[in-house]
């Protein structure tokens, strides 16, 4: 979404900049450069157009973030009759060192390679069976140049979601079977028949 942002403001500002400069020096004269400035202008209306993809939901190619959450994939595997190369689109949530989920869930986009494809049928799998999966990024080969080799190549691996840690619980208020508690409050006793504690009472 950054990038977006930045083409967004920057096309916007050359293009009123340019605008306001048109206006300024029109007088009637300097067709050329006036064309010139059209055509610029247009241009960057263009880029600004393409920068929104990125706020109307198309998948991201950014890079995926070191730790995420999986909440599902769509794998569109290469097709030699159509030339396409394929893809993996992923709905995720980026992860904190705590597991915890960090802003809201995005759509990225990632090549298609043979290992990214089991890591997430192996995830989507896990997560029928209402497993959370979290994924992390692992660092790729750069010394290969056989393409039989880089439809091995694995990006990412995805595995069981570790569930948070829960605070210790204070052994020093435990009971034993039958007895009153060892410390930290005062147990009430409850009458059999009503099922009402019994309230002491006050020594005279």
């Amino acid at each position: 979404m950054a990038e977006g942002i930045i083409g967004l403001s920057a096309s916007f500002l050359l293009l009123v900049a340019l605008i306001l400069w048109l206006i300024i020096l029109s007088k009637g004269k300097f067709w050329i450069i006036k064309s010139i400035v059209i055509t610029v202008a247009t241009l960057f209306s263009i880029i600004v157009l393409l920068s929104l993809k990125d706020f109307i939901g198309w998948p991201s190619k950014s890079e995926l973030p070191q730790e995420f959450q999986l909440h599902w994939a769509i794998i569109d595997e290469p097709d030699k009759i159509k030339n396409t190369e394929g893809a993996i689109y992923m709905w995720i949530t980026r992860l904190d060192k705590e597991n915890k989920n960090k802003g809201l869930p995005r759509a990225y986009k990632i090549d298609y390679t043979r290992k990214n494809h089991e890591q997430i049928i192996q995830g989507l799998i896990s997560l029928g069976d209402g497993i959370q999966q979290k994924g992390e990024k692992v660092k790729v080969k750069e010394d290969i140049d056989i393409d039989e080799d880089l439809s091995n190549l694995q990006e990412i691996v995805i595995y069981e979601l570790p569930k948070p840690l829960l605070p210790e619980k204070n052994t020093s208020t435990r009971t034993e079977q039958g007895g009153p508690p060892t410390s930290g409050f005062n147990a009430l006793e409850i009458d059999p028949e009503t099922g009402r504690p019994i309230i002491e009472k006050e020594k005279e």
